[in-house]
């Protein structure tokens, strides 16, 4: 004989099974779930209530019976079909044809989940099918331990505490607390738990259990907190009864107050996790795009990837050297700033050394006349004199324009790097042979850069300028007027030497402006220029030609998995949405 005459509505079933899909689903990892949660003390009769409305025997004992989350799927089935049931967990799935076996099978699956600790939060789904079952799913949680039982550790009461917890803080979660006649309902642990994530009492259920043990003169206590006067709860409170004791119409009340409770819930829940789901597939697919898309498997497929890597790489240091810029940069990688910025320090450099020199011209003139006179008569000025001065002076610049080329090569490698780790970020070994191939070429390009810098700086030697341009500046050095130190009595060679100080000044202005554009052209050339386009030439010749292309795009083996678990979430969330949808 049935317990539970049909008082549902017929879609009620379509709504529970929804949740039940969406849970099998995995979705409760990212979304909480409408959910009935079964909590009590250790001892407070939950497992005789869960019993009656399921219709099956749960294991029974002493200290904390329920050692994981049991999720029990409850689906009432016509008079005429046979009983069945179906045990999952892990791996492990079962269907079973008897009531009988569900207890052994509970307790099977308990102790492999709990091998290695007292508790564990890893769910035992249990579906019952039967007429004399509701349409309903609770999940039972382990029983609130006060004191230690036997060999259990002494913190049980934190670890049961810490799963509970986990359950009854989601606001879509119904608690439904147990509570024995025969215990002072404010002192029980359930109670106070549930107060604590439902300060209101809006989500928690109340159901007094064993009656038979009320002590005689506590009755009043007891209609007290039926009357929600004691401890009050939005839901109210529900008191059963033994089977033996006629409370077949306690649990029946209890069954459809629990399955209008849960229904409501998942009809509010249900519009707003269809929206939540729209967000987060569109999250979940951003971070699949920053990922780069799927690595295809096939070899062409994958060739022409790399490929697309590395000219979307080599266009975007293209751009930087040559200030392109098509977003907003660090300011440490805008090179190509860096570059003016070193260019105009350089500029600055020649411009004091000239300046240096029309000081010194002077004093140093005097110098090469006391130090290398011979055979000539005062007031002859010496070429050779001319010509050591300005190679003297020249030379001294060498040393400057190397380290200023060394600045701008390590400047260049940096940008090219980290461009490198922005573009390849997902492939290690892609990254490390693009590094290997910049220090290359940042070798050969600076060597380049040095010998025709030091070629030209051996030309300079020469000492050349056209005629006209040389005697344009000697007459416009000369029409300056002499200052302090330099007005002097005429005599030979006073003469002879502001004639040499002002053929120095005049050439070596010459020569500075040479300079100040020869060394950043040079260094623009060898060290940005070619410097990116030998990058790019290599690497389309070397990696795209090379056997173990195969090689270069793996993956990190945590972008790997990354982009696994992102890939099986936006399956799994496509499949939801499209379930909801179908409803």
């Amino acid at each position: 004989m049935a317990v539970f005459s049909n008082v549902f509505e017929e879609n009620i079933r379509d709504y529970i099974n929804t949740i039940d899909e969406l849970r099998s689903m995995g979705i409760d990892k990212d979304f909480a779930l409408p959910t009935i949660a079964v909590i009590g003390d250790q001892s407070s009769g939950k497992s005789s209530v869960l019993e009656m409305l399921s219709d099956v025997a749960l294991p029974r004992g002493k200290g904390i019976v329920t050692r994981c989350p049991l999720e029990l799927k409850l689906k009432k089935v016509a008079d005429d079909k046979p009983w069945k049931g179906q045990i999952r967990y892990r791996e492990y799935v079962k269907t079973l044809d008897r009531a009988s076996q569900v207890e052994d099978e509970i307790l099977q699956a308990q102790d492999m989940l709990t091998e290695n600790t007292p508790i564990s939060s890893e769910l035992i789904s249990l579906t019952v099918e039967s007429n004399n079952a509701p349409d309903l799913t609770l999940i039972d949680l382990p029983g609130i331990a006060r004191v230690p039982v036997g060999n259990q550790p002494q913190d049980i009461g934190k670890m049961t505490k810490k799963l509970i917890k986990s359950y009854i803080q989601r606001k879509e979660t119904i608690v439904l607390v147990v509570i024995p006649c025969s215990m002072d309902i404010v002192t029980t642990e359930a109670l106070k738990m549930a107060h604590e994530f439902d300060p209101e009492g809006e989500r928690t259920l109340g159901v007094l259990t064993k009656p038979d043990l009320i002590d005689k003169g506590t009755e009043e206590d007891i209609i007290k907190i039926l009357e929600n006067k004691v401890v009050p709860l939005k839901k109210g409170y529900i008191l059963v009864k033994p089977l033996l004791d006629k409370g077949i119409a306690s649990f029946e009340h209890l069954s459809e107050k629990l399955t209008s409770e849960l229904i409501h819930k998942i009809m509010i829940w249900l519009p707003i996790m269809e929206e939540a789901l729209r967000k987060k597939v569109i999250q979940v697919k951003d971070k699949l795009h920053e990922l780069g898309g799927s690595i295809p498997q096939e070899a062409g497929a994958r060739k022409c990837l790399l490929n697309n890597k590395i000219l979307s790489y080599c266009e975007e240091i293209n751009n930087l050297i040559m200030g392109d810029y098509k977003k907003d940069y660090d300011n440490e990688k805008k090179i190509c700033d860096f570059s003016r910025r070193v260019f105009s320090e350089w500029y600055n450099k020649l411009e004091i050394e000239k300046t240096k020199l029309n000081e010194e011209a002077l004093s140093k003139v005097r110098f090469h006349d006391i130090n290398s006179q011979g055979r000539e008569l005062p007031g002859f000025t010496k070429y050779r004199v001319f010509e050591s001065v300005i190679r003297e002076q020249i030379s001294k610049l060498l040393g400057p324009s190397l380290q200023m080329m060394k600045e701008l090569a390590d400047k260049t490698q940096q940008v090219f790097n980290a461009m490198g780790v922005e573009h390849f970020m997902l492939f290690p070994n892609l990254i490390q042979a693009t590094k290997e191939l910049i220090a290359e070429i940042r070798h050969k390009q600076e060597q380049d850069a040095e010998q025709m810098l030091g070629m030209y700086f051996n030309m300079e030697g020469m000492v050349y300028a056209p005629d006209a341009m040389y005697c344009s500046k000697l007459t416009e050095i000369q029409s300056r007027p002499e200052k302090g130190s330099q007005r002097e009595l005429s005599s030979p060679t006073h003469n002879s030497s502001h004639e040499m100080a002002a053929h120095l000044q005049a050439y070596y202005q010459i020569a500075i402006d040479r300079l100040v554009q020869m060394v950043p052209l040079v260094s623009r050339y060898h060290l940005l220029q070619e410097f990116a386009q030998c990058l790019k030439l290599q690497m389309t010749q070397k990696f795209l030609n090379e056997a173990d292309t195969e090689g270069l795009l793996v993956e990190r083996p945590e972008i790997a998995n990354k982009r696994k678990r992102l890939t099986n979430s936006l399956k799994q969330l496509d499949k939801a949405r499209a379930f909801l949808m179908s409803k």
